[in-house]
This record gives C-alpha cells, sequence and structure tokens, in this order.
C-alpha cells in the first residue's frame, strides 16, 4: 500500500486531455450513433427547458411591474405551462425507457471488445498482478465511463444553451453580477481540478483493495468454499483478511475524505454561499436605490442561484475530462497491449509428429516490459525470476499413434510442458516443432484447435451437460455425440438419473434445478469433451485424478479403446495410467530423468522404478 501511495498521478496536457477523450466520442458515435446524437439531443432540449423557464420567468415579472391586464398574464403561464408539460414528457421517455435500451447496446459492444482482447491475451499476463490489477480497472470502467463521457457532453451543451441565455438576461440587469459570477467559475476550475487528481489516486490506490473485497466476497457466495469453511478455521482466516482489508480502506477513505472536506466542504461550499448571499444583498441594495423593480429583483435573484448552480455544473463537467482521460490511458492500454505469443501465418497441416527441442522455460511474472505504465513496477519481480527455470534443456519427440506418458512428482515441470505444447507460452530456449517445423510459425488458433486437452484444474461451466462437453456451441445434431461421449468416459449412469439428460444445467448458480456434480463426475464431463471432437492431438493431464481405483481402471480401458488411433500424452504423477503408453518420460526438478518403456525403466531400476514400486505398494495396501 505504501508503494501505491507514493505513486503520482500522471500531468496531462490539454490536448493529450482532448486526445484520450474525442478518441472515446468517436468509438461511442460509431458503435452506437444512436445513442451518441440522442444524448447530444437531450442535452439541447434541456438547454431549452432551462432557458424558456428563465425568459418566461422574466416576462411575466414585466408584465405584473408595468401593471399587464391578467388574462395577458395567465396566457403567459398556460404557454409556459404547455411548453413543460411536452418538455418534461419526452425527457421521461428519454431518460425512463430509451437511454437504458442504448446504454445497454453500448455496454454489450464495448465488453464484447474487450472480452475479445482478454481472449487474446498471454496467461503469463494474469501471473502479473499489476497488469491484473489494470485489467480489472479496464472492465470494470470501460462502458460507464464511455457513457459518462458522453452524459457529460450533453450536459456541457445544457448548461451552454441554459447558461448563455440567463448570462445575456443578467448582464441586461447588472453586468457587474457577470463578472463576479464568471470569476467565481474559473476559481472552481481549479478546485474541481485538484479534486479530480486526488479522486485518480484514492481510487489507483484502493483498487486492489476493492479487488480483495471481492476475492473475499466470494469465497462466501460460492458453492465451491462452503464445506470447508464449516469444517476448518479457514473462517477466522477470511474474516482477519476482511478485517484487515476494511482497516486499510477506511485508512484511506479517512486520508482522502480530509481533503476532500476541505476542498468542497469549507473551500467551495463556504466561498460559492458567501458569493451567493453577497450579490443577493448587493441586488437588494440596488432594489432600495431604485435602480430596479420588485419583479426584476426576484427574477434576477432566482437566476443569480440558476446560473450559479449552471457554473458550478458546467465547471464540474469540464474538470472531470482530465480525469476521464486518465482513465481512459489504462483502457486504451489495455486494448494497445500486444501479446507475446502471437500467431503465425501458415496454415496447420494434419498432424505427423511433435518434437520438443533443447527447450527451456523460465517464467517471467512482468506481462509485457514495454508495458508503459507498468514497467517499473516490474523492475523488482522481474530480477527475481531470472535463473528461475521451470524447464530445463528438454528434448522429447512423438509421433503420430503414439501414446507416451509424462511422469513425475508435483513441481516436476509437467503443467508446464502443456503449457508450451499449446503455445499458451513459448519457450525461453530452444524449439517445439510441429511436423519438424516452428510451431510459432503457424497460425495460433488452428494449431490449439488441432489439440484437445483436459487440464487438471478443468473448469464446468455454468451451462447444459451437452455445452459443456462440446465446450462451446451445442445443436441438435451433437446430441449422439455427446451422449456417445459421455458413455465412454462411464459417466452414463449419472446420465439415466437426469430428468432432462444432456440438457441439464450444471451448477445451481443461475438454474434453481441445475446439477452441481462431484468431483469424479466433473472429471468425466470434461474428458467427455475430448472424446466428442475429432483431435488429432490428445493431452491428458491428470485424467483420473478425482476418481477412485476402480473408476480409474475403467476410465483407462476406454481412454485406451477411444484413442486406440490416436496420439495421447498422458500426464501424470498416478503411474496406473502409465502401462499402455508406448514410451514414459520421467521429469524431476524441471529436467527429463530417464525414458523407454515401462518395462525398460523398471529394470533399470531408477526413480521410476522407485516411484512405481512405491505407488503399487499403496493401492496394495
Amino acid at each position: 500500500m505504501k508503494k501505491e501511495a507514493k505513486s503520482k498521478t500522471p500531468r496531462q496536457s490539454f490536448g493529450r486531455v482532448l486526445k484520450n477523450n474525442l478518441r472515446m466520442v468517436i468509438k461511442v458515435a460509431r458503435l452506437t450513433p444512436e445513442y451518441f446524437f440522442t444524448m447530444i439531443l437531450e442535452g439541447i432540449v434541456w438547454g431549452l427547458i432551462n432557458s424558456v423557464y428563465s425568459v418566461f420567468t422574466v416576462k411575466l415579472f414585466d408584465a405584473l411591474d408595468m401593471g399587464t391586464p391578467f388574462s395577458e398574464c395567465a396566457a403567459i403561464v398556460l404557454y409556459m405551462a404547455a411548453f413543460y408539460l411536452f418538455a418534461y414528457a419526452v425527457d421521461a421517455w428519454y431518460w425512463q425507457y430509451y437511454n437504458p435500451l442504448v446504454k445497454q447496446k453500448l455496454h454489450l459492444k464495448l465488453h464484447s471488445e474487450l472480452f475479445e482482447k482478454a481472449h487474446s491475451l498471454d496467461v503469463a499476463c494474469y501471473d502479473d498482478p499489476a497488469f491484473y490489477n489494470d485489467f480489472v480497472w479496464a472492465m470494470d470502467e470501460s462502458a460507464t465511463r464511455s457513457a459518462e463521457i458522453i452524459g457529460d457532453i450533453g450536459k456541457l451543451i445544457n448548461r451552454i444553451v441554459a447558461g448563455t441565455t440567463l448570462f445575456a438576461l443578467i448582464f441586461t440587469i447588472d453586468y457587474k453580477v457577470s463578472i463576479v459570477l464568471i470569476l467565481n467559475a474559473v476559481l472552481s476550475i481549479f478546485i474541481n481540478q485538484y479534486a479530480n487528481k486526488i479522486n485518480y489516486e484514492q481510487q489507483k490506490i484502493m483498487k486492489p483493495m476493492w479487488r480483495k473485497r471481492s476475492y473475499i466476497n466470494r469465497v462466501y457466495h460460492l458453492s465451491d468454499y462452503a464445506k470447508e469453511l464449516r469444517i476448518s478455521r479457514a473462517h477466522d482466516l477470511v474474516m482477519d483478511e476482511m478485517d484487515e482489508n476494511t482497516e486499510e480502506l477506511v485508512k484511506c477513505a479517512r486520508k482522502y475524505g480530509k481533503k476532500y472536506f476541505l476542498l468542497y466542504g469549507l473551500f467551495d461550499s463556504v466561498l460559492g454561499n458567501l458569493i451567493y448571499f453577497g450579490v443577493m444583498l448587493y441586488m437588494f441594495t440596488r432594489l432600495t436605490e431604485g435602480a430596479v423593480l420588485v419583479g426584476a429583483f426576484t427574477a434576477s435573484v432566482g437566476m443569480i442561484w440558476r446560473v450559479r448552480w449552471l457554473l458550478s455544473d458546467f465547471v464540474e463537467r469540464i474538470t472531470k475530462f482530465p480525469k476521464h482521460s486518465l482513465f481512459l490511458e489504462k483502457y486504451y492500454g489495455f486494448l494497445n497491449f500486444k501479446p507475446r505469443t502471437v500467431s503465425g501465418g501458415a496454415e496447420v497441416p494434419e498432424f505427423e509428429s511433435l518434437e520438443l527441442k533443447n527447450v527451456s522455460f523460465a517464467y517471467d511474472f512482468s506481462a509485457n516490459p514495454k508495458y508503459e505504465y507498468h514497467e517499473a513496477d516490474h523492475k523488482e519481480q522481474k530480477n527475481e525470476s531470472e535463473g528461475t527455470y521451470a524447464l530445463k534443456n528438454v528434448s522429447l519427440r512423438l509421433n503420430k499413434g503414439e501414446k507416451i506418458a509424462i511422469v513425475g512428482y508435483n513441481g516436476a515441470g509437467k503443467t508446464t510442458l502443456i503449457k508450451l505444447l499449446l503455445r499458451l507460452y513459448d519457450p525461453t530456449e530452444g524449439e517445439v516443432l510441429f511436423n519438424g517445423k516452428n510451431a510459432r510459425d503457424y497460425k495460433l488458433d488452428e494449431y490449439r484447435a488441432k489439440i484437445g486437452t483436459v487440464f487438471q484444474d478443468f473448469k464446468i461451466y455454468a451451462a447444459s451437460i451437452a455445452e459443456n462437453v462440446m465446450n462451446g456451441r451445442y445443436t441438435e445434431e451433437d446430441r449422439e455425440t455427446v451422449t456417445e461421449a459421455l458413455e465412454a468416459t462411464g459417466f452414463g449412469e449419472k446420465l439415466k438419473t437426469l430428468e432432462k439428460g444432456i440438457d441439464t444445467m450444471l451448477t445451481r448458480e443461475f438454474d434453481d434445478k441445475g446439477t452441481n456434480l462431484s468431483g469424479g463426475e466433473a472429471q468425466k464431463v470434461a474428458i467427455a469433451r475430448v472424446f466428442a471432437r475429432p483431435y488429432e492431438l490428445i493431452i491428458m493431464d491428470e485424467p483420473s485424478s478425482a476418481l477412485d481405483p476402480i473408476a480409474e481402471y475403467e476410465l483407462n480401458r476406454a481412454i485406451a479403446e477411444y484413442a486406440a488411433d490416436k496420439t495421447v500424452i498422458f500426464i501424470s504423477h498416478r503411474l496406473s495410467t502409465t502401462r499402455m503408453a508406448d514410451r514414459i518420460y520421467m521429469f524431476a526438478n524441471g529436467t527429463l530423468e530417464e525414458f523407454g518403456s515401462h518395462d525398460e525403466l523398471m529394470a533399470n531400476g531408477g526413480k521410476y522404478s522407485e516411484m512405481f514400486n512405491l505407488q503399487a505398494e499403496k493401492y496394495r495396501e
């Protein structure tokens, strides 16, 4: 927290502020032109409403001062009422009906763009807390910030239209009052500008705190944690985190609350009210001197209050654009982020071989050293990661139709190997070759589409069983494929108990009639994903980790039957799976220790033999 508190708010030139905001305005006008133009029109309409009110008021008081007949005064009131009834009806239709609809359309388009960008990010970005904070910030701010910018422009138009009319009216009554109000507005600009800088600094510091609060909320919202919270002392730990987080938030709020109080509570409010009542006293003096009539005095005092409010709000809107600009630079920085793992241009041929050639890999926790907002923050982390290799000088080869097993204890580098094969990361040194060609040369999406993968930490989505198996969109044409894939994994008996079959919703997050699966059942659904599509290469990461030995045996038999003519990589530290492999690679501490068939490795009496015998003894027990 201390490090964040010392960070300075970036200095911005007028041109930079204008460019950042104008860029968003153009984007909104392009994505939802109806929202942009109706908001501008709304600003004009409300400006006219405010202007017409003042004009009608002056005319009415002038008519009363001059002794105009009652019928003419009544006509002015009726005209005013008719105009207001119509204007407020249009305004209510816009704000209560039309605006929420078009705003949702804008939100959808902006978030779709952000989600597409997030989909293209390197997995390494999620390892970098600083980048992740800004990523969440961009997600949270984009839709509300864009709508706020357009709203502020509409309000500015409103204030300009209304303010110009009112200034003209006040100027005709007393030009000195106009000058005082302008000076007050200029002073407010500086006050608001400083306040916006303070607000930006505060939000920058509090963003990680809000993220922690969100995480704590999720712990109590999601069923994933329900059992452990009730049978352990984890609740006390989380509550301690909650207390600490609250204390940090309160401390930050107290620090910045004092500044806001001094700026707005004492300086701006007190000064503004002194000016307002000073102007009233001045106009009252003018009234007693006979320089203005009672009607003009009453109208002018009302207009002075309205002008003061319009000027104050105008200044507030103007000074928000530098604040918008600061947030938008986070948003643009995220959109302009260039992934390290980039697509090549070559078409991906039918799979023949996959090879790792002298591959080493070290995790670099800086998402991108060129990402301007984080470069300084990453220096310390980057230095810590230098020389820490998850894999060191690994070479292995897999040919079409072969089954190989990658084995080793936790932390051996097995999961890192999968990420390199899938190009979720690229090697620090060496090459991953697909059919003898560097995998970087191929089109990334096509390359990954060739490989069916079941991760150890697979995810079940709040969607139907069929959609989970297809890992995406599902049509009726896929029904037989989905059912057969589930049967092959041993999920068939569970499926028979479900009233809606493969149309059953998984999890109860959005459907009270949804089903929560056990760990083993969920793993079978995840494995069915690779059975449901004609993948050329299959990677099974700990495919039986959630199953008992009997279910594990049945699953291994199903995999052997399904993948008889396919190429399969098994990743495991449970060696019951490995006997079906043509070749086994034993990893330890990021290095390839030994490889060969099961019989060869057992005869060697090395680490594989030691590990297998130890597990076999446990199974016998």
